[in-house]
């Protein structure tokens, strides 16, 4: 019998896109039958590699030095491999009030030059980022972010809960600067409507809110985003190249809840064909979309049901194993 492809994952953190774009990737290569594989957060000595000899490894998002230099010796150990270089945020465009935004280096590009330049393909989840980078490969593929199927395919169903819409926004310290959209929507309309939070929220908007959350570990996270029972879900982003070159996962996690969802227009990280509504950054655009959503509260439920048909018949992650393990260059 043939052996399988052996892979090697070298996700950047334990966090979002260490799990979304490495760990659990290759947990649905894995249980599908295309790869074995074992994941490493750190890289490995020459010896280990030997012992291992994948046929494929993944490195995400490597800009330390020291790293850079452990690349090169991977290829000298392992020069029949075919290396992956995985990248999903727009490192060298990160907008100022992102909290994120002071903690890469000023030799980003030059250093994610290097690092796409040692790998055999360059493997992104947007167009914008393979517009971005993908000149510094031999070769790039956009890979989509997808859903893992547990738990997001079983999560439970909404309860209406209190004598108004709940109208809930979910999401990290990242997204502080997007959030500033919704400072006067907020005020605006918490007479109308019952505004619940999930993350790190500031002052401005916990105090017109009925109910805020602390932020949870990921694992965690799709339970508590479920039970927050919100009749709709409002997804801002500023109009932002950073932003533009993100996925729509928000939308997908949202709508995987069942969630009638409203998002920001002109960024290209929403411009997906998903059922969702789609409203200007503007303060009275976002005012009279959640206004009319919740005059026709009775129909929200509906909306949200559709949005979470389409998720469950194309972007959740088991489907997709076939086009990681291509993406990967696991078929080459």
């Amino acid at each position: 019998m043939d052996r399988l492809p052996f892979v090697l994952v070298h996700p950047a953190d334990r966090y979002a896109c260490g799990n979304y774009r490495v760990r659990w990737p290759l947990d649905a290569v894995v249980r599908a039958g295309i790869a074995q594989g074992v994941e490493s957060p750190y890289l490995l000595d020459a010896d280990t590699l030997s012992d291992l000899a994948p046929d494929v490894v993944v490195f995400q998002r490597v800009l330390e030095l020291d790293q850079l230099a452990m690349m090169r010796l991977y290829r000298r150990v392992l020069p029949s491999a075919f290396f992956v270089f995985e990248i999903d945020d727009l490192l060298t465009d990160i907008p100022g009030d992102n909290r994120f935004s002071g903690l890469f280096y000023r030799q980003t590009l030059e250093r994610l030059r290097v690092g796409i330049g040692l790998c055999d393909r360059l493997v992104v989840s947007t167009p914008a980022l393979a517009d971005a980078y993908g000149s510094f490969a031999p070769d790039v593929v956009v890979c989509p972010n997808t859903l893992p199927d547990v738990p997001w395919a079983f999560l439970g169903g909404r309860r209406r809960v209190g004598p108004r819409p709940r109208v809930g926004w979910a999401g990290s310290a990242g997204h502080l600067g997007d959030l500033k959209v919704l400072y006067p929507v907020v005020k605006a309309t918490a007479a109308r409507v019952d505004w619940v939070f999930l993350g790190a929220v500031p002052n401005v908007l916990q105090r017109n809110a009925v109910e805020c959350f602390a932020q949870v570990p990921i694992d965690q996270y799709p339970s508590k985003l479920s039970s927050l029972d919100l009749d709709l879900a409002v997804a801002p982003l500023q109009v932002h190249p950073y932003n533009d070159a993100k996925s729509c996962l928000r939308l997908l996690e949202l709508g995987a809840c069942g969630y009638s969802v409203i998002c920001s227009a002109g960024v290209a990280a929403f411009d997906y064909d998903l059922p969702v509504v789609r409203v200007e950054n503007r303060a009275d655009a976002w005012i009279h979309a959640i206004l009319s959503a919740a005059g026709e509260w009775d129909a929200l439920p509906g909306n949200g049901d559709a949005l979470r048909d389409v998720i469950r018949s194309g972007w959740l992650l088991d489907g997709r194993a076939v086009e990681w393990a291509s993406a990967w260059g696991i078929f080459c």
